[in-house]
């Protein structure tokens, strides 16, 4: 576990600060892949992410259980973003994400189940009183909307309707709230702490299915280095309720999740960049006698600002 820690780390630290995560469904990311800065007035931001995440821990509480299935579980996506500045206070973010689930139990025929298509939306606004500049050394921002559901919520297999966490789409609309803050240490901001906020509140979809509601917080740094690389690193706590079929708690869902989260980033050229992210579990508590979870998941953008 040493050496993989070190691994991801080495390979994946961050620069541009990200969000704590609000799924859609399944471990999609939402908001956890949204740049937290706004965009500048009259301005786009653009950017493209593909992850990886898995979904292969087997937990019980907050203690690790042997699989003995020989289950794999892992989500795909791709995630296109647009940001926009209407003002310098104002501006306006949106995101489309195409889905491709992956489930392998055991070796027997009829064992692997696939799901993929367009998965869930966002639309946020965001209202940001306060930038960096050459008379403050903070910034924050709030930011309130929707996740829209876009994709097929009813996937069938052979006839056969996939479980909700093979979905493609939640298939239900959440209300979505947001916040950040950052402190820039000099006056050029290349190092700099911060904490953000979500929530996600959902409704039910048409199969009466409820994805608990989920409350995340985390703080982080980041720090520009002198040539065209940046690094940073956060912490994410995250509560995900139960979740629930026409008003009936789900078994085995929901929980605590504390993740690290680092990354890094190159800038190409003055307009656009690439970045490589992970997410690691340091602690787990779920909810009923067990739960399979995140083992690890890993992101690369490409960013361009026009």
């Amino acid at each position: 576990m040493i050496k993989k820690l070190v691994k991801i780390i080495v390979l994946s630290i961050c620069c541009n600060q990200v969000s704590a995560a609000t799924c859609s469904c399944a471990g999609v990311p939402l908001l956890s892949s949204m740049e937290a800065s706004s965009a500048d007035s009259g301005k786009w931001y653009l950017s493209v992410t593909y992850e990886e995440h898995n979904i292969n821990d087997l937990v019980s509480g907050s203690d690790d259980i042997n699989d003995e299935t020989e289950r794999a579980r892992e989500s795909r996506s791709l995630l296109l973003q647009a940001d926009y500045g209407v003002n310098e206070s104002w501006s306006i973010t949106g995101m489309l994400t195409y889905i491709d689930h992956r489930r392998q139990i055991g070796i027997s025929q009829g064992s692997f189940a696939e799901a993929k298509g367009l998965g869930d939306g966002l639309i946020l606004v965001k209202y940001t009183p306060q930038r960096i500049n050459l008379f403050s050394s903070w910034e924050y921002s709030f930011g309130f909307g929707s996740k829209i559901p876009l994709g097929d919520d009813d996937y069938k297999i052979n006839s056969v309707s996939v479980s909700e966490d093979l979905q493609p789409s939640s298939g239900s609309y959440s209300w979505l709230a947001w916040g950040y803050v950052t402190y820039a240490f000099d006056q050029a901001a290349r190092s700099q702490i911060f904490l953000s906020a979500n929530t996600s509140i959902n409704n039910e979809n048409g199969r009466n299915y409820q994805f608990g509601n989920e409350y995340n917080f985390s703080v982080g740094t980041s720090y520009h280095l002198q040539n065209d690389w940046a690094i940073s690193a956060q912490v994410r706590y995250r509560e995900s309720l139960p979740d629930e079929r026409a008003d009936v708690t789900i078994p085995n869902t929901g929980g605590e999740w504390v993740d690290f989260m680092p990354a890094i980033q190159y800038q190409l050229n003055q307009s656009s960049g690439i970045k490589l992210a992970a997410r690691i579990p340091l602690y787990r508590n779920l909810e009923g006698a067990i739960q399979f979870t995140t083992s690890d998941s890993i992101s690369l953008t490409y960013s361009y600002a026009l």
